[in-house]
């Protein structure tokens, strides 16, 4: 049962990293490797504030500041880069082509400060005051952080899956990424939505940072990177673009590595994630939970 725990947590911060990553690519059809990177800056900017500052700050208030930057950074990159790739594009596979390499670059600039201020070796995020409690059930026993992180990504999945059907900036979104064209001819403003995304992606990668650093007790400058094998695969696993496919799909991972963690030595955990979209690619290649196609032309 203790494995159950772990997997239920460890599946809320893929889901909570994921999510952002499945929203870009699954309404803007941009696959944004620099996610990663926005991540642990989030997490790294909350390192710097309670390490290096010597602050004593909350752990609510330090999900605030994480979620914040996130959001910063992804606006700056959609404002700075995405956006000037679009304009001057004269296809739309060229300018996905091109965010998806601008992206790579962009990643470099945050994860290079960190290495350099941390000397490439790992850092936590400690909240101050923080009072860790556990809760016993028979033989499992799980804390009150573990519980935040769990409860925080069901209500945040929840509220991103009602406003994308029942609101009308989520559905104006869903209708520029079935056709961004004939989206633009009914009024729909291309750049509001996608820095609208963008910062909805930027805040859930923030969120993700802090409690994958509080959880793990530690990130490193490349933690980022490492992640974006699992967020593909989770949202290979549930749908592009589908936010409940993209929660089933991180807990279904964070199962399978959990298992393997818990019955080898660790060093195939990897694999599981590589095995599952090759499985998810062969069987059902849009996902478990995949949404009608429109061919754009």
């Amino acid at each position: 049962m203790e494995q159950v725990v772990n997997a239920i947590v460890l599946g809320s911060c893929y889901c909570l990293f994921a999510i952002g990553l499945s929203l870009t690519w699954g309404t803007l059809n941009v696959l944004n490797l620099a996610h990663g990177a926005v991540f642990m800056f989030s997490a790294f900017t909350c390192y710097l504030l309670t390490q290096h500052l010597d602050l004593a700050i909350p752990l609510p208030w330090l999900i605030l500041i994480a979620m914040a930057v996130g959001a910063a950074m992804e606006l700056a990159l959609d404002l700075l880069v995405f956006r000037p790739i679009r304009k001057r594009s004269k296809t739309l596979a060229d300018a996905e082509l091109s965010m998806l390499i601008a992206s790579i670059g962009a990643a470099a600039i945050p994860v290079t400060i960190a290495q350099k201020v941390t000397i490439d070796s790992p850092f936590t995020v400690t909240a101050k005051p923080i009072n860790t409690t556990e809760y016993h059930i028979g033989s499992v026993y799980i804390t009150n952080i573990e519980i935040l992180i769990v409860v925080f990504t069901l209500v945040l999945t929840v509220g991103l899956a009602i406003w994308l059907q029942r609101s009308n900036s989520g559905r104006a979104l869903r209708a520029l990424s079935f056709d961004a064209e004939t989206g633009g001819l009914m009024g729909i403003s291309q750049g509001r939505m996608s820095a609208l995304v963008l910062v909805l992606s930027g805040m859930t990668a923030g969120a993700a940072g802090v409690f994958l650093a509080v959880f793990l007790d530690s990130l490193t400058p490349e933690s980022g990177s490492d992640l974006l094998l699992a967020a593909f695969a989770a949202v290979v696993i549930g749908g592009v673009g589908s936010v409940w496919g993209t929660l089933i799909g991180a807990f279904i991972l964070a199962a399978g590595e959990t298992l393997v963690s818990a019955t080898t030595s660790g060093t195939w955990t990897q694999a599981v994630s590589f095995g599952l979209i090759i499985v998810v690619l062969l069987l059902r290649p849009s996902g478990l939970f995949s949404r009608v196609n429109v061919n754009r032309t």
